[in-house]
């Protein structure tokens, strides 16, 4: 992307060699020592001798000369209509003016010469008595004559001693000075014959019309690479000399964009963000940024696009707070390349969008979590307390030494917990039927044993009594049927256990019932035939899903008892009725009624009512 955005810039910029103005200077003869770079400023600076408010252009200061041990270093700035020219002199032995000294060159002095707008030359010299406020005095351009012509009040400014020489901070009004400018340091060591020592200058002052050009970044320039301008990315339009002709953009993002654009990311942020710091690399906007407001940039994507050839670089800050992405592209024209256009973005940003982005989807992931295991423990305590409720019941309904004393009310939900409560229900109603079999087992089974034995137990001591061979053989007799009567009442018990088996194990089938109904009336006429049989069934098949011999075994006993207590004379009426919801199959004869209370018995294992 940065790479595409050099192109674009690169391209809009083709064929304008006319904006690479050092360019076109350098192609008349111009050394690259001689262009004197005019920064922008962004800050107010007080003439007070200080570096202060320098400190954010210091890097980008042009140093004289260039090879060997620098004599002095210059910074030129521009702030609304006037030129700040910073100037910081080695020198291991200052010489000040003596009082009431006219003479310009008996001393350490500063010559300024520029070509005002008009093109004509002026030359200007600041010498001091003393640290302090100083004025530039106006030199005669068409001799050497060191006395001054008049004294410059426009251009102030402020000179002050240091540790290794002095510092001078000049202000010069823009109407002053057109576009060249040349400046030079003179060094004077011996107080008594004070001669110039050495002198260095930027430029020649007899070449100063055609050198020591003013450079300052290209408004115009700007203002096309402006709507180019990507967000958290800079641009850098540089000639072939690697100078500034023109930036926009920053590399840090705007104050407002580090906040969360929502109340759940600030939610999450203010209270895991320190977690995630722990976890996550952090973006820092706190980095040194070593290309901020320089002049002049070195890279080897730089060289690689003044080359002819494209390239990108990643590299970190001197800090190593930040990883800083970079492309350059060449800028072409008919004469060759006049220059490169140079992009940059920080990772931060990038970094910043991964954070963020781990950072919702975590957080989201821990909220969904949360509500995923309330729901879970919300619905596993009500499935505890279902479970505990069941407990209770079958507690309640089941004595310490086994005895079933209530009932478990069946659950009517239809779920896992429903279908185990209506289980156990089911179980203890049965167990509790089982259990009320064995407990009248006893008490029936020895009243039905009582009298055959007691028959049998009299008989046999009579029979020890008695010496008459009747009498003997009539109580064997009576002896012997009340044995078979007791091997009769064992057949039915072993009968009720086969047949609760064969109740398990049937296979259920679809049949007629209402042709066996008709059928088994045929046989009870036959086998009865001193009895009257009606029977009252529909005409038309009534088919059933059930075990025919079963209900037949069961009819069988229903009209075994109606034989033996119905009225003499009497009808025995067989009935089959059908409603929507159930088949009534009825046996009705006229006898004897129950006793009181025996209707809930009646159904029961080893009931057994009769005279």
């Amino acid at each position: 992307m940065l790479l595409g955005t050099a192109q674009a810039v690169a391209a809009i910029l083709h064929n304008h060699e006319d904006m690479f103005t050092l360019g076109a200077a350098l192609d008349k003869g111009d050394e690259i020592e001689s262009i004197l770079y005019v920064h922008p400023m962004d800050t107010n600076i007080q003439l007070d001798g200080y570096t202060e408010e320098w400190q954010a252009y210091l890097q980008n200061l042009s140093r004289y000369p260039e090879q060997g041990e620098a004599v002095f270093e210059y910074l030129l700035g521009e702030r609304g209509s006037y030129l700040y020219l910073l100037l910081k002199v080695r020198d291991d032995r200052i010489l000040y003016q003596q009082p009431g000294e006219r003479r310009m060159d008996r001393s350490d002095f500063i010559e300024l010469a520029v070509v005002n707008p008009d093109g004509n030359l002026a030359i200007y010299r600041i010498a001091s008595s003393s640290p302090g406020w100083v004025n530039a005095k106006r030199m005669s351009t068409k001799n050497k004559d060191p006395y001054p012509i008049s004294t410059e009040v426009r251009i102030q400014g402020e000179w002050q001693e240091r540790d290794d020489g002095y510092t001078l901070e000049l202000r010069i009004p823009r109407y002053l000075v057109g576009e060249h400018m040349a400046l030079r340091v003179a060094d004077v060591d011996d107080p008594v014959s004070r001669k110039i020592e050495s002198s260095i200058s930027t430029t020649p002052i007899e070449q100063i019309g055609t050198s020591g050009r003013l450079i300052r970044p290209n408004p115009e320039m700007a203002r096309v690479i402006g709507g180019l301008e990507h967000e958290n990315a800079r641009i850098w339009v540089l000639d072939r000399y690697h100078r500034v002709l023109a930036r926009r953009g920053h590399l840090r993002p705007a104050d407002e964009e580090q906040h969360s654009n929502t109340l759940i990311d600030a939610g999450i942020q203010s209270i895991l963000h320190p977690l995630f710091r722990l976890v996550l690399d952090q973006s820092s906007d706190h980095f040194i940024d070593e290309f901020a407001g320089r002049s002049r940039l070195q890279g080897s994507e730089i060289k690689a696009a003044l080359a002819g050839t494209p390239q990108t670089r990643r590299h970190a800050t001197p800090d190593h707070k930040a990883m800083i992405l970079s492309s350059a592209w060449p800028v072409r024209s008919p004469d060759g390349i006049v220059g490169t256009v140079l992009v940059e973005q920080s990772t931060n940003q990038i970094l910043s969008l991964q954070n963020n982005a781990l950072e919702r989807l975590f957080g989201i992931t821990l909220i969904l979590f949360v509500i995923t295991s309330l729901g879970l423990l919300g619905f596993a305590t009500l499935l505890t307390d279902r479970i505990r409720r069941l407990h209770h019941q079958v507690e309640a309904a089941v004595t310490p030494d086994g005895r079933i004393q209530g009932e478990l009310n069946p659950s009517k939900s239809k779920n896992e917990i429903g279908d185990l409560g209506r289980s156990f229900s089911s179980v203890l109603n049965r167990l509790s039927e089982y259990n009320h079999y064995l407990e009248a087992m006893s008490s029936r089974l020895a009243h039905e044993l009582r009298t055959p034995l007691t028959i049998v137990k009299s008989s046999l001591e009579i029979l020890e009594t008695t010496s008459s061979s009747g009498e003997q053989q009539r109580y064997v007799t009576r002896a012997r049927e009340d044995t078979e009567r007791l091997g009769l009442i064992l057949h039915r018990m072993r009968e009720a256990t086969r047949l609760e088996q064969l109740l398990l194990q049937t296979e259920f089938e679809t049949f007629d019932l209402a042709n066996l109904v008709r059928v088994a009336t045929e046989s009870y006429r036959s086998a009865f035939p001193s009895i009257l049989f009606e029977v009252e069934v529909q005409s038309q098949a009534l088919l059933w899903k059930g075990a025919p011999d079963l209900i037949s075994q069961a009819l069988d006993k229903l009209v075994a008892n109606a034989v033996d207590f119905h009225a003499p004379g009497s009808t025995i009426r067989l009935q089959l009725k059908t409603d929507p919801k159930q088949i009534n199959l009825e046996i009705i004869n006229q006898g004897t009624s129950l006793p009181d209370g025996m209707k809930n018995e009646l159904f029961k294992s080893m009931i057994s009512i009769r005279q």
